[in-house]
């Protein structure tokens, strides 16, 4: 293992020894048929339904790119008085660092000082492409990490809500903007193992990303998995989702009633309103909170999809509008970073309780659509001392019970810490000599935890090919895809096109 730099890129990333892309690929492949079985269990209903994530791809079902004809909602306006507040007694969210999930960050100006942003694996189809690993080519996981932590490193300049906590990004799309739900399962399960790596202190993480048709936290992966990393003493902040404020019920995983689901405001302020499309909840699960989401002013990657899609959302030279729960969220993973580095022993219960118990009434309000209210981390720092904060616990029901979680760590013959695939032992080579702008990653591995699966849908390759060019009929370890059929087949510009039924998409 070395460290290399990628030529698109200003910081380090991992390239491994000995171990390949179709080594990876058939991790998940194992993942997906351990997935299979469970999707294909008579008592997992629930996640028989659409597995879609996207990343603004659509903006008739995700975030809308708002016309010219304004200049947008800057960050500096949503971050006076309270964040404003928390900077000026030394709050930034420094010593925190907030994991990214998403389509990978560009190192433009105000994400690009050193050691401002650590990239773990690339789990997307770009990922063995070395010019376009951990890049953002579809726009939107840049857009999120800026609104979060991005900073100039000047007075007057751009500052994202905690502009001192640090990013960890884990790529999962590329151009196209969707992935696979087992792509975002291992980049969570990724997180989790990694969170205290070698100078690393993930709080937070940030999924600005969801699949609807869930119904219920019961039985469903996605759910399972971010209570996993909540346990493990990590924030999850998601998107409610963008199915406006009649979906009668919130996107996966913001369905878990552990994590903190967030819904957008109109504005800045609680008394615009929640935006129309901002989805509401049904009475048994609703947004936590709200937070601003709409015409969100932040950093654009230049040249990609999102960019090159709406020029007319593009500011100057260097911004972008974006609307979505995706945004609000990411204001509010900045907001827990905050209130982190003001009170860093602070469980995740403790957290959203302090969020909650110190939000603001939002004008119009019902519960359905705004939950406790306006996010407002300063109040938060301040009402973290009451008994109710602290003694803060939450006892829902499990998405799934933890021993069967464990269970499907075992994959017909290997584990995530013992199993070996194609020829490679994951568990056997160790993360020693790369060094991610100085954090070294010594002996880690990736143990415990699952990939959940769903599908690559319509996802072209960008020229990389998997395996010789179809999904069919991999094997790993012996084991089978155990029925799930990827019959990809190779396009006419040598791209392979995955035929599935089954997608993600991000919520903003």
């Amino acid at each position: 293992m070395h460290a290399s730099h990628n030529p698109h890129q200003g910081v380090a990333w991992i390239q491994r020894p000995g171990v390949t892309w179709t080594q990876l690929l058939a991790v998940i492949a194992a993942t997906i048929a351990m997935v299979a079985a469970a999707l294909a269990a008579p008592t997992t209903p629930e996640i028989m339904g659409d597995d879609t994530v996207s990343f603004l791809g659509k903006p008739s079902r995700t975030s809308v790119l708002v016309a010219a004809d304004s200049t947008g909602l800057s960050l500096h306006e949503i971050r006076q008085y309270e964040a404003d507040r928390l900077a000026a007694s030394g709050y930034t969210g420094q010593g925190i660092d907030v994991a990214v999930i998403d389509t990978g960050v560009a190192p433009v100006q105000g994400l690009d000082s050193a050691g401002k942003v650590i990239h773990g694996p690339d789990l997307s189809n770009e990922g063995a492409v070395q010019n376009l690993a951990t890049l953002d080519t579809y726009g939107h996981g840049t857009h999120m990490a800026a609104i979060i932590a991005g900073n100039d490193g000047t007075s007057k300049g751009f500052k994202g809500i905690a502009p001192d906590a640090r990013i960890v990004s884990l790529k999962v799309a590329g151009a196209t903007g969707q992935t696979h739900i087992a792509q975002v399962i291992a980049a969570i399960d990724w997180v989790v193992e990694h969170r205290n790596t070698d100078g690393l202190n993930i709080r937070v993480l940030n999924l600005s990303l969801g699949r609807d048709g869930v119904a219920t936290s019961l039985n469903d992966p996605l759910s399972a998995a971010v209570e996993r990393a909540w346990d493990a003493g990590i924030v999850v902040v998601v998107a409610a989702g963008n199915r406006s404020n009649k979906s009668d019920g919130l996107d996966s995983p913001a369905v878990s009633p552990y994590v903190i689901a967030t819904g957008a405001l109109d504005g800045k302020d609680a008394h615009d309103g929640v935006a129309k499309w901002s989805s509401g909840g049904n009475g048994d699960r609703n947004p936590d909170l709200v937070a601003a989401g709409a015409s969100i002013l932040s950093l654009r990657v230049p040249g990609s999809t999102l960019d090159q899609a709406y020029p007319e959302a593009v500011v100057g030279t260097r911004y972008m509008k974006g609307s979505g729960t995706s945004q609000a969220a990411a204001v509010t993973s900045g907001s827990a970073a905050l209130l982190l580095s003001a009170k860093p022993g602070l469980t995740p219960d403790q957290v959203k309780a302090a969020l909650t118990e110190s939000s603001e009434d939002v004008d119009r309000r019902t519960t359905l659509l705004d939950g406790s209210g306006k996010v407002r981390p300063s109040t938060a720092v301040s009402v973290s001392t009451n008994s109710s904060v602290k003694q803060a616990h939450q006892s829902f029901p499990r998405a799934m019970r933890r021993g069967s979680w464990d269970d499907y760590t075992a994959w017909k013959g290997g584990t995530w810490s013992g199993g070996t695939w194609s020829g490679g032992t994951w568990s056997g080579a160790t993360w020693s000599g790369a060094t991610w702008s100085g954090a070294t990653w010594s002996g880690a591995t990736w143990s415990g935890g699952t990939w959940s699966g769903a599908t690559w849908s319509g996802a072209t390759w960008s020229g990389a090919t998997w395996s010789g060019g179809t999904w069919s009929g991999a094997t790993w370890s012996g084991g089978t895809w155990s029925g799930v059929r990827w019959s990809g087949y190779t396009s006419a510009a040598g791209t392979v096109v995955a035929d599935t039924t089954k997608t993600l998409t991000h919520a903003g």
